[in-house]
């Protein structure tokens, strides 16, 4: 009777001890998936920058600067060979993360740089001196427009839209609470450099919508950081689509 009551006490120490190695396995394979859940977000994903835009800008800057003034059609065809292999880079160039959504933009920007130059070409074969320059001068135009596609017209805003990105796109689909607030809160210290902010002349009748359209993204952002003090996920979620719907609408005015 006691070897029995004595192999019946060993088997379940036995099983409670094969119970709590596998719990353990169990444990240690639920925090590797957890840092494999982890993404890294690279400082070239939040920067909104295109190289191959900039190498074709050297040869833009020569056409619209150098050339162009003193209606040197000749600098203007000798050019062209690096202003086509430049421009065809721009197909195999990618948008970073951050500029995601102007993909569209983008596509449509750089088709009508395309049309420009091929319109310098058909000016240079024909020898126009009048259409060449008038040609320079849309293909420089074209540039500018495509650049702006990518580049933010405020500093403080391309800074806001950063950490924006990163709890839109990575935190919040992933309910990550820590980073959420931590994101809510970087967001919160980017606004006032935001407020201050002055539109380039060239947008100084849009000022007032920007200003206001500032102050309904500073109190998306109040409600965000409020909301993420707890735990309620819906609400939280859709703070964040607040957030974001706030700041779409402030990005819009520049369009």
């Amino acid at each position: 009777m006691l070897g029995t009551i004595r192999s019946l006490v060993l088997g379940s120490i036995a099983m409670g001890l094969s119970v709590f190695a596998f719990g353990g396995a169990v444990c240690a394979q639920s925090a590797e998936e957890g840092d494999a859940k982890k993404v890294e977000i690279s400082q070239e994903e939040l920067v909104a920058a295109v190289p191959a835009l900039d190498e074709l800008h050297e040869v833009v800057y020569l056409l619209w600067h150098d050339a162009f003034p003193v209606k040197d059609t000749g600098m203007i065809k000798e050019l062209l060979p690096q202003a086509d292999s430049l421009t065809a880079n721009l197909d195999a160039a990618k948008l970073p993360g951050i500029l995601r959504d102007k993909q569209a933009a983008w596509d449509g920007e750089k088709a009508k740089l395309k049309a420009a130059l091929e319109g310098l070409h058909a000016a240079a074969e024909a020898d126009d001196e009048e259409a060449m320059l008038k040609q320079t001068e849309a293909f420089h135009t074209a540039f500018e427009r495509l650049m702006r596609t990518i580049r933010p017209v405020v500093p403080a805003v391309e800074a806001f839209h950063q950490e924006l990105y990163k709890l839109y796109h990575y935190y919040a689909p992933d309910y990550d609470l820590a980073q959420i607030r931590t994101a809510s809160a970087a967001m919160k210290e980017k606004i006032p450099p935001l407020a201050e902010s002055k539109l380039p002349s060239r947008l100084a009748d849009r000022q007032k919508d920007f200003d206001k359209s500032v102050q309904k993204l500073s109190a998306a952002v109040d409600e965000l950081v409020m909301v993420a003090q707890k735990d309620d996920k819906d609400a939280i979620l859709a703070a964040v689509g607040k957030v974001h719907t706030a700041y779409q609408r402030t990005e819009h005015i520049f369009d």
